[in-house]
């Protein structure tokens, strides 16, 4: 695992209870993506997206494919090291999207995002 995946580990996951949400998505960018990122960030980033927009009330199902959309918008859009830098500062952000309960500035990233 390289440096910057090791630092955003727990990027957006959180643990409860119930433990942290597993699920299984791609692994990588789908063909047509510009950028293909680390399967570990992907899984990572999809694990606690799902487990927050599923506290905002979508089922497990509608949460995975928001977040797998966002994830695919992201990788569309920006590198490997810029979404990691994205990811890095959204952890500090205490402003959240009342419809993901993720940072505001990954709320472009789910634009065309339906569940």
């Amino acid at each position: 695992m390289t440096r910057p995946i090791k630092m955003i580990a727990g990027l957006l996951a959180t643990t409860s209870a119930a433990g942290i949400v597993v699920a299984s998505f791609p692994q990588t960018s789908v063909a047509g993506q510009k950028h293909s990122y680390d399967p570990i960030l992907v899984q990572r980033y999809n694990a606690g997206c799902v487990e927050k927009v599923v506290g905002k009330g979508k089922t497990p199902e509608q949460a995975k494919q928001m977040c797998s959309c966002s994830m695919s918008n992201m990788q569309n859009s920006m590198t490997e090291g810029e979404a990691i830098s994205l990811l890095i500062k959204s952890q500090f952000s205490f402003d959240k999207d009342p419809n993901t309960g993720l940072p505001k500035s990954l709320s472009p990233y789910f634009q065309g995002c339906t569940a």
